[in-house]
């Protein structure tokens, strides 16, 4: 999957450059936050993507599994063409056998908050692998190398790539699936 941000993205906020296996150990903390919103959002959001999944109706209506959608592109039983009505993050079709459903969703370009947070993650645990050589600190409790210190009130259980509860609620809102709907802005 495609990461929210790109090396050259974490290069300018940390005003540093990356070289050689440097490149690749950075391109993995970008996925791995990336990822992390994902699975906090619940959705996927960006890049754009066609993909064709096998739906089961219930009294004719099928959700669709991602969000925001583009386009539906087609809804076929045993290879043949139904008809179907698009309305917002789902589909009429008559009956409720099952159903391919080819659509595209997602945006062209990642959300600036979606990026953001990708970086404040990313260098979060580039921080804590440069400094503990660990991407969690788990029982840390103090760190002292000549001025530099690192104290975890809470033995590191923020460390690593995780954000706060608050956070994690607000990006849900803004790019989940629920009764929010996505601002143009990102469509």
């Amino acid at each position: 999957m495609t990461a929210f941000a790109t090396v050259a993205d974490l290069e300018a906020l940390l005003k540093t450059t990356y070289v050689g296996d440097d490149i690749t150990q950075v391109e993995a903390l970008l996925d791995a936050a990336s990822g992390h919103l994902r699975f906090v959002i619940g959705q996927d959001v960006y890049p754009v993507t066609t993909s064709t999944y096998v739906g089961y109706p219930s009294f004719g209506r099928e959700d669709l599994p991602q969000w925001p959608v583009v386009s539906v592109d087609a809804v076929e039983r045993d290879s043949v063409a139904v008809d179907f009505t698009y309305r917002p993050g789902f589909i009429l079709v008559r009956g409720d056998d099952p159903v391919d459903v080819t659509f595209t969703w997602g945006v062209a370009a990642a959300p600036e908050e979606l990026k953001r947070l990708t970086l404040v993650l990313a260098a979060q645990a580039l921080q804590m692998f440069e400094t503990t050589g660990a991407l969690s600190a788990g029982g840390l409790s103090s760190l002292a190398i000549d001025d530099f210190r690192a104290a975890f009130a809470d033995g590191g259980g923020e460390t690593g790539i995780s954000l706060t509860p608050h956070a994690e609620k607000s990006i849900r809102r803004a790019f989940g699936r629920g009764d929010v709907v996505i601002s143009e802005a990102y469509t």
